[in-house]
């Protein structure tokens, strides 16, 4: 058995989605002061690789608690479509795979934009999937979607609520996707954050 962590580190100051809350990581006692050593993070549900509940974009929709833990674990298919800065990701680039795309089905697609990560231009270049591609993975009734860009689509707003309101759990900002097979079993649980929108993962790959 192998496990290959698929999270980005979280580091004080890093990088944020330009509306989201910055990410503070700093020490509030040590052994010297209290007697042990404690730390004190702030940052926003969204912060490095995570995942969004339906609420993230639904008022109505199911919060991190009300979400089964099946949700977060299983048998996940890896589909390789490398992208350029920019580049568009459409239905044509899944229809290879479409054999996958089957109800319940945990899918991540691979853009290569991970390696980006930390640089100036991983949260404004990324790969973007279209609308119509998020409506015809919508349409497969797939439970996961996982990818290692920042959020879906440039087209945000829309692509969130597609995939929302098929309460699609859309699994962001994920790294390592070349050092783990097409097929594996994903394990990614959420903190119970209840009533809440998403949460930070440690998203781990076991083959």
């Amino acid at each position: 058995m192998k496990l290959v962590d698929l999270s980005h580190p979280l580091i004080h100051g890093q990088q944020t989605f330009p509306s989201d809350p910055k990410l503070s990581i700093v020490p509030h006692g040590t052994t010297r002061t209290l007697k042990y050593n404690i730390t004190q993070i702030v940052m926003g549900s969204h912060q490095g690789t995570h995942l969004d509940a339906m609420y993230h974009f639904l008022d109505d929709g199911k919060t991190l608690d009300q979400m089964p833990l099946e949700w977060f674990y299983g048998k996940v298919h890896v589909l390789r479509i490398p992208k350029a800065a920019r580049e568009e990701i459409t239905v044509d680039d899944f229809m290879p795979y479409e054999q996958l795309l089957v109800s319940e089905a945990k899918i991540i697609y691979d853009t290569g934009w991970y390696q980006h990560f930390g640089q100036d231009d991983f949260f404004e270049n990324f790969p973007s999937l279209t609308q119509e591609a998020s409506a015809y993975l919508a349409d497969r009734n797939i439970r996961m979607l996982g990818m290692d860009t920042p959020t879906p689509s440039r087209d945000w707003y829309e692509v969130h609520h597609i995939l929302l309101k098929k309460e699609i759990v859309i699994v962001e900002s994920l790294t390592n996707l070349d050092q783990v097979p097409d097929e594996f079993t994903f394990m990614g649980f959420p903190l119970n954050l209840q009533g809440r929108d998403g949460s930070p993962i440690r998203a781990v790959a076991q083959f």
